[in-house]
This record gives C-alpha cells, sequence and structure tokens, in this order.
C-alpha cells in the first residue's frame, strides 16, 4: 500500500513542479529535493511490503514513513489550493496571503526534513530495490502436481466433479474445436483440489488417450509451458531451444489424440498469449480439452470456450468434516464434549474456506486445553493463520498481483467493519475523496475509480454482487477483509471511520463519522485535516458551525437526513469539496449564494429536500458537475432551465416546476438528448400554469427528450392532452416508469411494454 501511496505522491510533486507552483509559493527547492527522495524510497518500497509480515520493526517504519508522507500530502494540497485561489483573485498578494505562504514554507522544510531522517532508516533493514523478471520457474512451494493427496477425504465437491467430467466426457466429446474450460474461485477455495479430482477420476482416464498437468503459477511463459508439456508427454526434458522446434515436437506428440491439459494457477489475462497457445493445441482430436484454473474471472473470459465453473465456499457440514479430520485424526471417533462444541464453532469461522479448515485444524491437532481452542475462536482469523502460516501466503499472493494503482483502493476496503454491506457509489467516492483516484487523459476520475472497482470484482476481491437496484451492492470475503486490515497496520494515519471524537488522538484523522452530535463543533475545531465527514442522522442540528470553513481539504461531506435549515456563508470556503450529500434534509430552504464559486464540486444530491425552494445563482458555473440530482426552475435569470446546458450530468436527475418554465428555447437548451450518462429522469410540474408566460405543458415536454438509452424516466403533474412524440423511441426502459394520467382530458400516449403508465 506504501509502494501505491508514494506512487500518487510522485506523481503529485511532480505535476506542482510542472506548473511552478513551488516557485509561486517559495518551496520550489523543497519540492525538487521531495521528489529525489521519495523516488529513491520508493524503489524498494515493494520490498517493504513483501518483509513486514514477518518484521514487526519494519512494519512500524512504514506507518512511520506513511505518517510523514501524510504530512507532504497535506502541505501540497495547500500550496495547489492557495494558488487556485491566487489564480481566481487576479494574481494578487495580501499580508494575510503572504504570511500563511511562509507559513506553508516552513513547514514543507521541516517534513522534507522529517523525510529525510526516516528514510535514513531504510538501511537497517538491508531492503533491495526489486526489479520484475520474468521467470521460467516455478516457486516450489506453490507448484502442484496431478496426484491427489487424500483421495478419501474430499469433502463437498462431489457435484462439481459430476458436473465437470460430464461436460468433458458426454458433451463436448464429439466437438471439433478445443474445449477450455476455466475452473474460477478465490484463493484456497479448493480449485487445483477439484481439477485433480477430475484428473483421477476412472471415466476421465478412460476416456482421455493422453493426460497432462502442467502448473503455471505467475508468469506465463510460452516456451516453458511447451517444455513441460512435451516432458509430461514424454517422460523426459526434450532439450530443444527454439519456440519452433517446442511447437513442432508438441504437435507431433498430440496430433489427432483426444488429450486433457490441466492448466493450473494461471495468472496471464494476456490475449495474445492464449491466442499462441490455442493455436498450437488446435492439432488434437474431437473432444481434445483444456481445464484452466484461476482466481481471475478475466482469465476465464479470455481463455475459456465453455462457461466458467465458478467453486464456491463449503457447507457448514463439509468445513466442519475436513476441520474434524485435520484437529482430531483419521482414527478419532471419541466425542470430545465441550472441546468439540467449540470446534463446531472454529469450522463455522472458516466460512467454507477448505485451506482455512485444514490451516486451523493443523493448528489445534496437538492442542487439548479448552482455553486455547475457545482462544482460537475468540481471535482475528487471519492472525491465527499467520500463525500456521500456510493459507497468508495464498491471500497475499492475489494483493501482490494487483496493480499499483488497485492496491490502496483495496487496502481502504478495510476501514469498514467486517460483513459490511458496501454501496459500489459510495466506496468510490471514499477513494476519490482520499485521493486514490485521479482522471486520466479523457477519462474523468469517476469512470477511472469504476474500472478499479470492476477489475478488483474480477479478480474475486468482491462477493455477492448484486446489480438488480438501482445502486450495486456488494460484500467482502472475511479473510479477504482480514487480508486488507493486517495491510492497514502500516496504513495512512487517519484513514479510517471514526464514530467516537474521545477515543482519537492523532491529529490527522481524515475521516470521520459521527453519531453524537455534541460532538461536531470539537471535530471540526481539532481535525482540520479531514477529507470525509458524515453526520448520521443528525435531525436535531439546524446549522452548522461556522468554523466548517476551516477544513480546507475536505472532499466529501455528507449531511443526509440532518434537520440544517441553510449552509453557513463560510461553507464556500471549502473550495476543494467534490461531493455534498444533502439526501433527505426535509427542513433545508436555501443553498448557499456563493456555492457557483466551489468549481471543484462534482456531485451534489438533494433528493427528498421538500422544502428547498429555488437553486442558487448561476450553476452552470459549477463546470465540473457530474450529477446535481434536484434543479428547481424559476422565472428569474441565473435560475432557468438553460443554467443545466453545459453541464454534463448523470446518474439521477429530478426537474421540478416545470410549470415556471416561460422559454421555450431555455428547455430545448438543457439538451438532455446529449446527457447519455443520466440514470433516472423525473420531470415535475406542480400547481397550475397561471402565469400568462409559462409554456404549453406538451411543449416543454417535447423540448425536454433524453438520450434513447434512458433506463428510468417518470413524470408527474403534466397536464397536457399528448405526451411527447420522443417516447415512442424509447425502447430501452429497464427499470419501472411511471408516467400518471391525471388529466381532466384523456392522454394520449405512446405504447411501451417496459414504461408504466397509472
Amino acid at each position: 500500500m506504501a509502494e501505491a501511496f508514494f506512487k500518487v505522491l510522485i506523481e503529485n510533486v511532480t505535476s506542482l513542479i510542472q506548473r511552478e507552483i513551488g516557485f509561486i509559493m517559495g518551496v520550489d527547492k523543497e519540492m525538487k529535493k521531495l521528489s529525489n527522495t521519495l523516488t529513491s524510497i520508493q524503489k524498494v518500497l515493494e520490498d517493504a511490503e513483501d518483509k513486514q509480515f514477518q518484521c514487526q520493526t519494519l512494519r512500524h517504519w512504514l506507518g512511520e514513513l506513511n505518517g510523514v508522507a501524510c504530512e507532504i500530502e497535506d502541505i501540497l494540497d495547500e500550496c495547489n489550493t492557495e494558488v487556485s485561489k491566487l489564480k481566481r483573485n487576479g494574481g494578487k498578494f495580501n499580508l494575510k496571503k503572504i504570511l500563511h505562504k511562509r507559513k506553508i514554507g516552513r513547514r514543507m522544510k521541516e517534513a522534507v526534513e522529517n523525510l529525510d531522517v526516516v528514510a535514513e532508516d531504510r538501511h537497517k533493514f538491508h531492503l533491495h530495490e526489486i526489479v520484475v523478471q520474468q521467470s521460467n520457474q516455478v516457486d516450489w512451494r506453490r507448484e502442484t502436481g496431478s496426484i491427489l493427496s487424500e483421495p478419501d477425504h474430499i469433502y463437498g465437491r462431489d457435484k462439481d466433479r459430476e458436473e465437470i467430467v460430464d461436460m468433458l466426457v458426454t458433451q463436448v466429446k464429439n466437438c471439433e474445436h478445443l474445449s477450455v474450460l476455466p475452473i474460477i474461485g478465490d484463493g484456497g477455495i479448493g480449485k487445483t483440489t477439484l481439477a485433480q479430482y477430475v484428473y483421477n477420476d476412472e471415466r476421465v482416464c478412460q476416456h482421455f488417450k493422453t493426460k497432462l498437468w502442467i502448473c503455471v503459477s505467475d508468469y506465463f511463459n510460452l516456451k516453458a509451458i511447451l517444455t513441460a508439456m512435451i516432458e509430461s508427454v514424454m517422460g523426459n526434458s526434450p532439450n530443444l531451444l527454439s519456440l519452433d522446434s517446442l511447437q513442432c515436437r508438441l504437435r507431433q506428440e498430440l496430433n489427432e489424440k483426444r488429450y486433457l491439459l490441466i492448466l493450473d494457477d494461471v495468472w496471464s489475462d494476456n490475449q495474445e498469449d492464449w491466442v499462441k497457445l490455442k493455436s498450437i493445441l488446435a492439432c488434437g482430436s474431437r473432444g481434445a480439452s483444456i481445464v484452466v484454473t484461476t482466481r481471475l474471472k478475466k482469465v476465464a473470459d479470455i481463455a475459456g470456450t465453455l462457461p466458467a465453473h465458478c467453486l464456491t465456499r463449503l457447507l457448514d457440514e463439509d468445513s466442519w468434516l475436513l476441520f474434524r479430520l485435520r484437529a482430531f485424526g483419521l482414527e478419532d471417533d471419541q466425542n470430545h464434549g465441550y472441546l468439540e462444541t467449540v470446534a463446531w464453532r472454529i469450522a463455522k469461522k472458516c466460512s467454507g474456506v477448505p485451506l482455512a479448515a485444514k490451516a486451523l485444524g493443523g493448528l489445534l491437532r496437538f492442542r487439548r486445553e479448552d482455553k486455547e481452542w475457545v482462544r482460537v475462536q475468540e481471535s482475528n482469523l487471519l492472525n491465527l493463520l499467520e500463525e500456521e502460516n500456510s493459507i497468508l501466503p495464498i491471500l497475499k499472493l492475489s494483493y501482490r498481483h494487483l496493480p499499483l494503482v488497485l492496491k490502496r483502493c483495496f487496502v481502504y476496503c478495510g476501514v469498514f467493519p467486517k460483513n459490511y454491506k458496501f454501496e459500489k457509489t459510495e466506496l468510490i467516492f471514499h477513494w476519490m475523496a482520499h485521493g486514490f483516484i485521479s482522471s486520466s487523459g479523457t477519462q474523468e476520475m469517476e469512470d477511472v475509480a469504476d474500472q478499479i472497482w470492476n477489475e478488483l470484482a474480477l479478480r474475486s476481491f468482491f462477493q455477492e454482487i448484486d446489480t438488480s437496484g438501482r445502486e450495486t451492492t456488494f460484500k467482502m470475503h472475511d479473510l479477504v477483509h482480514d487480508l486488507a486490515q493486517s495491510i492497514m497496520k502500516s496504513k495512512i494515519p487517519g484513514a479510517e471511520m471514526t464514530c467516537n471524537m474521545t477515543s482519537v488522538s492523532n491529529i490527522k484523522v481524515r475521516e470521520v463519522g459521527l453519531w453524537d452530535m455534541s460532538e461536531l463543533h470539537t471535530t471540526i475545531m481539532n481535525y482540520d485535516r479531514l477529507r470525509i465527514l458524515k453526520l448520521y442522522w443528525a435531525i436535531e442540528i439546524e446549522e452548522l458551525p461556522s468554523e466548517i470553513g476551516k477544513l480546507k481539504h475536505m472532499r466529501l461531506l455528507d449531511l443526509s437526513r440532518s434537520g440544517i435549515h441553510t449552509l453557513p456563508r463560510t461553507f464556500c470556503c471549502l473550495s476543494n469539496l467534490q461531493i455534498l450529500i444533502l439526501n433527505h434534509c426535509y427542513r433545508l430552504k436555501s443553498l448557499p449564494k456563493n456555492i457557483k464559486h466551489m468549481t471543484n464540486l462534482r456531485h451534489i444530491f438533494l433528493e427528498g429536500c421538500i422544502q428547498l425552494s429555488h437553486m442558487p445563482y448561476r450553476i452552470r458555473e459549477l463546470t465540473s458537475l457530474k450529477t446535481l440530482s434536484l434543479f428547481i426552475v424559476c422565472d428569474k435569470k441565473g435560475n432557468q432551465l438553460d443554467e443545466l446546458e453545459h453541464l454534463n450530468l448523470g446518474g439521477r436527475l429530478e426537474i421540478k416546476h416545470l410549470e415556471s418554465v416561460q422559454n421555450l428555447m431555455n428547455a430545448k437548451k438543457v439538451n438532455l438528448l446529449e446527457k447519455p450518462n443520466l440514470g433516472d429522469l423525473v420531470l415535475r410540474w406542480e400547481g397550475d400554469n397561471t402565469s400568462s408566460e409559462s409554456m404549453d405543458d406538451e411543449k416543454v415536454l417535447e423540448a425536454l427528450e433524453p438520450h434513447l438509452n434512458l433506463p428510468s424516466l417518470e413524470i408527474h403533474g403534466f397536464k397536457g392532452r399528448e405526451l411527447a412524440l420522443w417516447m415512442n423511441k424509447m425502447k430501452n426502459l429497464t427499470r419501472n416508469s411511471h408516467v400518471p394520467v391525471d388529466s381532466v382530458t384523456p392522454i394520449k400516449h405512446p405504447k411501451n411494454e417496459k414504461s408504466q403508465v397509472s
């Protein structure tokens, strides 16, 4: 995680130097020195991260290093903020700004000196710069073979074996093309064991003339794989050097044969690797097949020609049998009384992961004291498995294979409670608020974050993914969550959710969630590095303290379901705020007039703000805005529909008081047709069109034509005689849409089976 953090930090420093911000703030020399120091440290961080699990002192050093880096990140953030303000004010310095500039310079100098001191200690740990080189050798600790170690004690996998054997022996036996069946599942779930179970099945042995088992592991080296296959078929090494000679020999051995090849522990998602390998192996007879075991759905999608077999966790009963075998032995049929009751609870703690059941059972094999078993029952699972030292390397392997940008985002998930039901959007916003995500070329931050989430999901870090509602939800397996938390022991200080500030002493807390509103003022005054502040059900809060404006690092403010009436004028000092969530603030009457100057705002959520009467003047100036869940039409200039013209909005958009539209051109300028990211559109008329200048509902609705792929549309209070012609084109409404018919004259409406008309 430290390695990922430093990469982002170096990019930030480089960007500030290139934009001459260091020169403007008087810290150019310090920034250049900082860049050099950070780069030299980054070179050994991969080695440090690998060794920290075995060295508590090294883990503590990483924590210190991240602490200093955290301070530097805040200083860089302030530099950026001050220069932005300076440009907005026409480049004019006043005495207050000059003094603040000097203060930042002193802090930067002190931080660089502190970093030098901590960085010097790296030599104590004999850390090395790791240069990644592809090796032909498989780590002997991870190399697998085709022989089942305990063939009579495979629990809970008979159904999986039957499905795969039936596929290989019956369903694809006459297939002319090479069949590739992926087995996909988490680390330790039993993919290799299942593949061995299938490989040694009598029906498989009779069906396939030739069988081969290759452990691929980290690096997909085509020559190494071909060499291993030839050795497996011939029984000796081929002693061939060129790729062409290896290809020819293998084709000679497999030509017109119905063979089965197991490729175990595959990580490569390079399409070209698979195209080359499959073209070489397309020489067998009908029914020739490959079984690939992998943790990565992406590998399964690229390699497979058949639907992937997704291996799930064991049932509690099967997990218990496996645990009992390891803990009590083969011949032990006696009743162990209370110890067996505790053992059952420990087996459930393994959550159906076979390797965890084996590891914990083995850990307790020769321990018979009740208190030892109770300690295991009550302890963190990953800490216990770290003692046993069998499953931790397997879990760490998935983490090590992550690209740098994914590592920090994954580890952050450990701040949430175990068994937490995540919302995808919520997590992405947290990543953005903590600075884990940056835009990439023409890609927005949200798009980059979405790709990161998808990649983590494809790599099986997330489970129980549910996309049926408005929000995608998911969970993390307990072991994966424990892994994230174990890495967070050397995390950036303050990257944790805190609900009781009396228990917090770290002045660098960056994220706070408050249930007790009596602590709000203290929190704002004492924790000025906050990036995220959430108030939970703060119904009694009618206004925020004016000191809220001091939180200049704030990126996300969530006041949902609070009792606030207005936001203080100082709120607009939160110049770095990106996400403002005010959902169901039912007493909120207005937003600050100067919110238009908060140009970093990207998302404003206002669902359920029933007393909000108007929008701030010229909201069009918030050009970074991606979400504005509510817009209220007024007849004053700067509050009309054309304010939305150049905003690239997505997600949910509700437009209220459409009866106030007085200029049809303004309605057309909204240009919803060119806003393809909109997911839910709500058009609402309220009251009667009493103004002589108000436009007909029909004309306004016709002007508000959305893009064709809009998933959800709601129309409320419409008083026209006919619905818009564009509704005939809306063929892709996938969620329930609501188009009420509540006028005296029956409304003519287009037929759309996916629209709900009432």
